[in-house]
């Protein structure tokens, strides 16, 4: 891909939020450098004997001044941006994870927010979902509850799957979104798994 679909979806999807019947919030608390990763390093389960073993890293943001941490593949690049919490990206821009998130003060409940989020989406042209493929579930990680909307569409002639997690902290609704070909949900099941219940407020 000549660049990360996430990043256009996304820029539509904050254009709603801040008009979408939010409450307005700061974002002046957000450090574009609060994204730094540690040195602690874990290694996930080797995908085959013929790839190379997969390591995360564990990195600390803010969400809307609120610090959490996470585990991330270890060879990602972390984007700062002023606009989200934690942005960062494989070298060929092909699989990536975004977060983002609000008070829940901002809204009335973490439906209201997962449905705004969706209606952004759906009004994009940058990305041709396959509509057999949206799914809906309930999810939850080792610390959060909340839903799992994910589909698989096609962009620039490639196939990419996308999967929202809208997550309900103990002060924020978060959105962790994780994009990836296919293929890379298939071979790291377990690693994405791991991500999402390393993903906490500290």
């Amino acid at each position: 891909m000549k660049k990360w679909i996430v990043f256009a979806v996304m820029a539509v999807m904050l254009a709603g939020c801040g008009s979408g019947g939010t409450k307005e919030t700061s974002k002046s608390e957000k450090s574009t450098a609060s994204a730094s990763s540690t040195e602690q390093t874990t290694s996930a389960p080797e995908v085959s004997s013929s790839e190379k073993k997969i390591e995360l890293k564990e990195v600390d943001f803010d969400v809307e001044g609120t610090p959490y941490k996470m585990k991330v593949i270890d060879s990602w690049e972390i984007i700062p941006d002023e606009e989200l919490s934690f942005n960062a990206e494989d070298e060929d821009k092909v699989q990536g994870l975004m977060i983002y998130g609000f008070k829940k003060t901002d809204f009335e409940s973490l439906a209201a927010f997962k449905d705004l989020i969706k209606n952004q989406f759906i009004s994009t042209e940058e990305i041709e979902i396959k509509e057999e493929t949206i799914s809906e579930t309930a999810y939850k990680t080792a610390h959060y509850e909340g839903y799992l909307y994910n589909f698989t569409g096609t962009y620039e002639g490639e196939n990419v799957q996308m999967n929202f997690y809208f997550l309900e902290t103990e002060s924020d609704y978060a959105l962790v979104s994780l994009v990836g070909s296919p293929s890379f949900y298939d071979k790291n099941g377990d690693l994405v798994t791991e991500m999402l219940n390393s993903f906490v407020a500290v």
